[in-house]
């Protein structure tokens, strides 16, 4: 079973890299899971076909994007928790106000099996974070596409019905389903994306990275798009929610005048806000459909296009002015 395993986990690595390194990832392979339990070799196996994958999608160590999705794991994993963990704070503030807690689960068959998948797929978040925090790196990459996966059936579970109902209602379904699930989805494909190599064990920088990805996946994305926890913050609510893919342009922008210099910070912080920035773009466009919210998209989308052509401007001054420039050659003089 184990060599049936290990053949299909070299089968994802490029053809050259396999004919170069496959005998001796085969004998590493032999020699670190001899004796080893089922959970050990089945982590040998998973960093194996990990690497696999990225090797084939150009994501090595040595690579930019590589190293940026490891700065940015901590904070991604993180925040794809911070949802779940304020979710589970919500169900559990509705419940101590309400008293009987039976009254929030459904009765129905289907939704009953969605709400309690729905809360697994939650805990797997919780559990995923908890494993990167204490730097369990394969634990965690385990645990979040099941999570993932968990939540896209709970919304499948949830909207049968509907979409059986509604066969053309197809692009306001996948709208929603992008909403409610891809910014977990993005984050955990940060935390894939990273080599095991580049992340390394718990520190407190990355303790704080966590905690930064709980205050602003859990807390700012999920009060201003999901559960309205501060009634203080509701005045910005609509500040907040155009602001999102303003802030990411701006990220992006600065990346890109950092990497220049050598400078990874700017552009991991980018890579980590990329999926709050996306998700809402998407939602911005989405509105533009809509007759009752098509003039606040097109507001947001205007003002896009002003950061970027200003950012765009900035950048090319920053570089043309601040560049380092070759010193002039002089003539060679007979000696």
């Amino acid at each position: 079973m184990n060599d049936r395993a290990l053949r299909g986990a070299l089968r994802l690595y490029p053809a050259k890299y396999r004919r170069e390194w496959g005998e001796e990832i085969t004998a590493v392979f032999a020699g670190i899971t001899a004796g080893a339990g089922g959970w050990a070799v089945a982590r040998e196996l998973f960093d194996l076909a990990g690497h696999g994958v990225r090797a084939r999608l150009g994501l090595r160590s040595g690579g930019t994007f590589a190293r940026l999705a490891a700065m940015a794991a901590p904070f991604a994993a993180a925040a794809a928790a911070g949802i779940s963990l304020m979710d589970l704070y919500m169900l559990a503030r509705d419940w101590l106000r309400h008293g009987d807690a039976a009254l929030w689960v459904p009765s129905a068959p289907p939704f009953c099996y969605a709400y309690w998948i729905g809360r697994g797929s939650e805990a797997l978040y919780l559990a995923m974070a908890g494993a990167a925090v204490f730097g369990r790196w394969t634990l965690a990459r385990l645990l979040g596409p099941v999570a993932v996966l968990l939540a896209v059936v709970t919304w499948l579970v949830d909207n049968f019905d509907y979409l059986s109902h509604h066969h053309t209602a197809w692009i306001r379904s996948l709208v929603e389903l992008t909403f409610q699930i891809g910014p977990q989805a993005l984050w955990v494909l940060i935390l894939l994306a990273a080599p095991r190599d580049l992340l390394g064990p718990a520190t407190w920088r990355r303790g704080l990275a966590a905690v930064a990805g709980v205050l602003v996946g859990g807390v700012l994305w999920g009060h201003t798009f999901m559960f309205g926890l501060f009634r203080s913050l509701s005045m910005l609510d609509g500040v907040l929610s155009p602001a999102f893919p303003v802030y990411e342009l701006v990220l992006l922008l600065v990346a890109v005048v950092g990497l220049r210099r050598g400078r990874y910070a700017p552009a991991a912080a980018a890579l980590a806000g990329a999926p709050i920035g996306l998700v809402s773009l998407v939602l911005t466009v989405h509105a533009l459909w809509s007759p009752y919210s098509r003039d606040g998209a097109v507001a947001q989308l205007g003002v896009l296009l002003a950061v970027a052509v200003v950012g765009a401007i900035t950048a090319v001054v920053v570089e043309s002015r601040w560049a380092p420039t070759a010193p002039r050659r002089r003539p060679p003089t007979a000696g």
